[in-house]
């Protein structure tokens, strides 16, 4: 079991960010079991192409410590936990905390993609299976992308850049908004979109001024699964 005790080495490090538990309401542009309009413009320059293929190497420093402050959504009740979140990406390795208000753990995970996973639950509305269909695929998702092998660009009628791989029935996008005045390019969302529909989304807000590295709040929802998260980060470095 993960020992919480790894981050208080860490408690005099910088803080990057530090958000209030009062979630923030964002949008998202992709409406959960809705088809999605036709309204993308190929673009085929490969060195762009590719520049904006290897974005997701970068959106996350290679080694980090964050405290998630989470409301999940699931069975349309509210639980307010509080995530003690590590990631080594070079690895590829992944460690959670999530606790309830009284410090009681209510499940842990720690997983190597493609080599071990180890997940305790202590309620049994999140059981191992379920876990792992849904926050280690969340985790994954969120800190563990790799460079899509063979994507298609796109530019939607919000000048966005829409990446889009095709895996089996499921079609993922990455949508990228350049930052004013700068050559790079901001993750704002996440889309998982079968026979055109929408079934999973991550909405990414970040911070303002200098403290717009990384997502400050995070907006997460399936509908399959049938859960929302809600989760403030606070990244310690």
């Amino acid at each position: 079991m993960v020992n919480k005790r790894f981050f208080m080495p860490y408690k005099n490090n910088i803080i990057l960010f530090l958000c209030c538990a009062v979630p923030i309401i964002i949008g998202s542009g992709c409406s959960l079991n809705k088809t999605q309009p036709s309204q993308y413009m190929e673009i085929t320059n490969p060195k762009f192409k590719d520049d904006i293929n290897k974005n997701i190497t970068s959106l996350y420093p290679d080694r980090f410590k964050a405290i998630h402050r989470v409301i999940l959504t699931f069975l349309e009740k509210e639980y307010v936990l509080d995530g003690y979140l590590f990631v080594d990406r070079p690895s590829r390795e992944v460690k959670l905390i999530a606790q309830n208000d009284l410090g009681g753990i209510i499940f842990d995970v720690h997983f190597i993609k493609n080599v071990e996973k180890t997940i305790h639950s202590n309620i049994s509305m999140l059981g191992k299976k379920r876990l792992e269909k849904s926050v280690l695929r969340d985790l994954e998702t969120l800190y563990l992308e790799e460079p899509f092998p063979s994507p298609t660009l796109f530019s939607d009628h919000h000048k966005n850049f829409v990446l889009s791989q095709k895996e089996g029935p499921i079609t993922k996008e990455l949508i990228y908004k350049q930052i004013n005045g700068q050559v790079r390019y901001q993750l704002n969302e996440i889309r998982h979109l079968e026979n055109k529909k929408c079934v999973y989304t991550i909405s990414l807000k970040y911070g303002t001024g200098s403290n717009n590295l990384y997502p400050e709040f995070i907006l997460i929802q399936d509908i399959n699964m049938k859960y929302k998260l809600q989760i403030n980060v606070r990244y310690v470095i």
